[in-house]
């Protein structure tokens, strides 16, 4: 007769393993926590760069002016073409960003002219509890990122 070998866990094996996951888990969350703030204003800050990146080529692609207006207080920005009262897109800012400063732009305004160069060059600075960012937009159009 051969010896039973055992097949599966006992019921404390399965408590020990349930209970090292939670502990591992609980120690885990605020570290995850903390990552929060950062990630909102790196995601905040790289569809903020899409959005002027796309205004762009829609004015070289369309020959119409095209811009992004800032509202600071508000929090929030608008797509749309120059002049026109109906906007593309509004996107207002999440929870995290806890100011939005614009400079250099007459009217908070980015204005793409058919080239693809602005009417003027100008920052957006974005800040979190976690840092902040600063969007630089060139007279060629170009837009930078820095910490």
């Amino acid at each position: 007769m051969e010896p039973k070998t055992k097949q599966g866990l006992t019921l404390i094996e399965l408590l020990i393993i349930s209970g090292v996951i939670c502990i591992l888990a609980v120690a885990t969350i605020p570290t995850f926590r903390s990552y929060g703030p950062t990630l909102a204003l790196s995601g905040t800050v790289r569809e903020l760069v899409s959005d002027l990146r796309y205004i762009q080529q829609l004015t070289v692609t369309e020959q119409k002016e095209y811009c992004i207006k800032f509202f600071p207080a508000e929090k929030k920005y608008r797509m749309l073409q120059c002049g026109a009262e109906t906007f593309l897109k509004e996107k207002t800012l999440p929870e995290e960003i806890q100011t939005l400063t614009v400079s250099g732009l007459t009217d908070n305004e980015v204005r793409y002219n058919p080239y693809g160069a602005v009417k003027e060059a100008g920052t957006v600075i974005l800040n979190s509890a976690k840092g902040t960012k600063t969007i630089s937009i060139k007279p060629s159009g170009f837009v930078d990122v820095f910490d």
